[in-house]
C-alpha cells in the first residue's frame, strides 16, 4: 500500500511542482517535506488545499491518510508506554504494527523499538533475537547506520549480562562499520569508542582501554557535549587507577568531577535564560523571546541536559499565536508533536494553540478536537486553572456558532470534572 506522503510527493512530481511552490499559502517548506515523509499529518483544510493544487479529488487520499493515522497514533502511544515503563501495553502495540506493516512506518524500525522494549524490561535473550533480526534486515538493505545502531545495542544487552568478550565483539562489529559510513556524528561514534574502552577496562586490559578513551577524547574535545566527556574522563581515570599511575588518575578524575558538578549549573543558567525570554515577551518583545526560546532548546539538546523540552515548545507556539502568526504556530506545533513524546508534560499548551489557530482559521471541527485533547491533558494533569479556562474556550466557540445545547453541556461538563478533582484533593467534601 502507497502511503499519503508517497502519493502527494509522486503527484507533485508529475505536476512538475517543487515543495515550495506546492506550500505556498498553504504550509511551510518544512511542513510538506515532512508530509511527503510520512512524519506528519495535514489538517483536512491543508489536504484539500493541497489536493486543489495538485488537481486531484481529496478522496484520493483521505483513506490513505486515516490509516496511517491509526497507525502512528498506535506507534506513539507504543513508543509512550514504554518510555512509562508500561511494558504490558507498549509490547504487544509493537506486535501488532509488525504483524500490520504500513508503508510508512518500516517494519525493521519498530522490531527496533520491540527489542529497546525488551532491554529495558529486562528480557535480555528476546532484545538479542529482534536486534539480530534488525540486523540481519538492514544488512540486506545495506543501511549501515541502523547496522551500527544495532551492533551498538547487541553489545551494551551483552555487557549489561557482565559477558564482556561478546560485548567487545560486536562493539568492534560496530567500529569497523565506521569505515562505510560517509557521514556519522562524532557523538554517536564517541559513543561507542566509549563503549569499546569500558568492556576493555572490564576484561583488564587496561592500555586498549586508555587508547579507545583518549579517541573518544579526541572525537569529544572542543565540543559542548560536556556530559559523555566526562565519561571519557572517569574511564581515563580508573584506568591509570589501574596501571597505578596515580598522578594522572587524580587529575582525570578530578576532572571528570568538576564537569559533573558544572553541568548543573550550565541547565540553571538555560532556565535563567528561558525565565528572562518570558518576562521579554510580557513586555511585547514576542519575536525576543522567541529567539532566546529556541536558543535554549538548541543550548539543552546540544549539552544533552535533561530539560523539559515540552514546556518551552509550549510557551514558544503559545507565543506565535500571541504574535498572530498562525501558519508558523501550526507548523511549530506540528514539529513538536513529532519530536516529543506522547507522555511528555506541558502537551497541553500545544494542543491548545493548535485549537487556538484552528479556530482562528474557521476550521472549527479540528478546533474542537484540540480544544477535547487539551483538556483530557489538563484533566488528567489536574491543573484547574487552565482547565476552566480551556472549558470556556470551548463554550464560547459553540456559542459562537449558536449551539447553546453543546455550550451548556460544556460549562456543565467543566463544573463536573472541577468538583470531582477537588474532592480528590480533598478541598471539597
Amino acid at each position: 500500500m502507497i502511503s499519503l506522503g508517497q502519493k502527494i510527493r509522486e503527484l507533485r512530481v508529475q505536476k512538475g511542482l517543487t515543495q515550495q511552490e506546492l506550500g505556498a499559502g498553504i504550509v511551510t517548506i518544512s511542513m510538506i517535506s515532512q508530509i511527503e515523509s510520512d512524519k506528519a499529518y495535514p489538517s483536512h483544510k491543508v489536504l484539500e488545499q493541497v489536493a486543489e493544487r495538485l488537481e486531484t479529488p481529496i478522496e484520493y487520499f483521505i483513506a490513505d491518510m486515516q490509516t496511517q493515522m491509526e497507525q502512528t497514533s498506535t506507534y506513539k502511544l507504543a513508543k509512550a508506554y514504554l518510555a512509562a515503563n508500561n511494558f504490558e501495553q507498549a509490547i504487544p502495540l509493537f506486535r501488532e504494527l509488525i504483524g500490520n506493516p504500513a508503508p510508512h512506518l518500516p517494519v525493521h524500525e519498530v522490531q527496533f523499538d520491540l527489542a529497546e522494549a525488551f532491554m529495558v524490561c529486562g528480557d535480555i535473550e528476546k532484545a538479542v533475537e529482534m536486534f539480530e533480526q534488525v540486523l540481519d534486515t538492514v544488512i540486506r538493505k545495506n543501511d549501515d547506520h541502523t547496522a551500527l545502531l544495532c551492533l551498538n545495542k547487541l553489545g551494551e544487552a551483552r555487557f549489561g549480562q557482565e559477558n564482556f568478550p561478546l560485548a567487545l565483539y560486536h562493539w568492534r562489529k560496530a567500529y569497523e562499520t565506521f569505515s562505510r559510513l560517509k557521514e556519522i556524528d562524532p557523538y554517536t561514534r564517541a559513543r561507542i569508542v566509549t563503549n569499546l574502552a569500558h568492556a576493555h577496562y572490564r576484561l583488564g586490559e587496561y592500555e586498549d582501554g586508555i587508547r579507545f578513551y583518549r579517541e573518544a577524547y579526541n572525537l569529544l574535545r572542543g565540543s559542548t557535549n560536556l556530559r559523555q566527556l566526562a565519561d571519557v574522563y572517569l574511564g581515563l581515570g580508573v584506568s591509570y587507577k589501574k596501571l597505578r599511575d596515580f598522578s594522572r588518575a587524580i587529575d582525570y578524575c578530578h576532572d571528570a568531577l568538576t564537569i559533573y558538578e558544572s553541568l548543573q549549573n550550565i541547565k540553571q543558567a538555560i532556565d535563567v535564560k528561558a525565565n528572562f525570554a518570558l518576562v521579554e515577551a510580557e513586555q511585547g518583545r514576542i519575536e525576543k523571546a522567541i529567539d532566546l526560546l529556541h536558543e535554549c532548546l538548541a543550548e539543552y539538546r546540544k549539552l544533552e541536559i535533561p530539560s523539559d523540552d515540552a514546556k518551552i515548545h509550549g510557551e514558544i507556539a503559545k507565543l506565535y499565536v500571541k504574535a498572530g502568526k498562525l501558519q508558523q504556530a501550526e507548523a511549530f506545533c506540528q514539529e513538536s508533536l513529532f519530536l516529543l513524546p506522547d507522555n511528555a508534560q506541558n502537551l497541553a499548551a500545544i494542543y491548545h494553540a493548535l485549537a487556538v489557530v484552528k479556530r482562528e482559521q474557521s476550521d472549527l471541527a479540528a478546533a474542537v478536537d484540540w480544544f477535547e485533547r487539551t483538556i483530557a491533558t489538563l484533566t488528567e494533569q489536574e491543573q484547574l486553572r487552565e482547565l476552566r479556562l480551556v472549558y470556556q474556550e470551548l463554550a464560547d466557540l459553540y456559542e459562537a456558532q449558536n449551539d447553546y445545547v453543546k455550550a451548556t453541556d460544556t460549562l456543565r461538563r467543566m463544573h463536573v470534572i472541577l468538583d470531582e478533582t477537588l474532592r480528590k484533593i480533598g478541598i471539597m467534601g
